[in-house]
């Protein structure tokens, strides 16, 4: 009985947790991309953890890389061109029509939170996709991706 009471009350604590990291993207196109590729065939997605995020002043990290999918390519096409509007274009490159390399600053829902999109598409069909948001602004995420290895 009271191992069932401790669970509960646990799971309580957790909830806000939870149901905050969920409304992270949805107000994303980019959130089904994660919904719809993140467990099939050929793609690996990355959640890190709070701990992790909290070293960086990050609050949600996700991130999906899908090897050779042209369908998949034109899904996150046209999730970038929805979630880019309004956003601030730190890097966006276009071939053929196409986005293959972009990095996007979306307002947050609170001045204190900066959301970032970064994508982009290799010589060899490998697309990888992140999401991150947190406290750190693009300086400082410039900063976290190019002197961090254990990111």
């Amino acid at each position: 009985m009271k191992r069932n009471l401790l669970s509960l009350l646990i799971l309580m604590f957790l909830c806000p947790t939870i149901t905050e990291a969920a409304k992270t993207q949805e107000d994303l196109k980019i959130k089904d991309v994660f919904r719809i590729y993140g467990k099939r065939k050929n793609v690996v997605m990355v959640e890190l953890s709070k701990e992790m995020l909290d070293t960086y002043d990050i609050t949600c990290y996700k991130s999906i890389t899908i090897k050779n999918d042209p369908e998949a390519l034109a899904f996150i096409r046209k999730c970038l061109d929805n979630d880019q509007q309004g956003a601030k274009k730190i890097k966006e490159v276009v071939s053929d029509g196409g986005i293959i390399s972009a990095y996007y600053q979306i307002p947050g829902k609170s001045s204190a939170i900066n959301r970032f999109i970064l994508f982009e598409i290799n010589q060899k069909g490998i697309i990888p996709l992140i999401y991150l948001e947190g406290e750190l602004d693009s300086d400082d995420l410039i900063t976290i991706l190019f002197t961090t290895k254990d990111f």
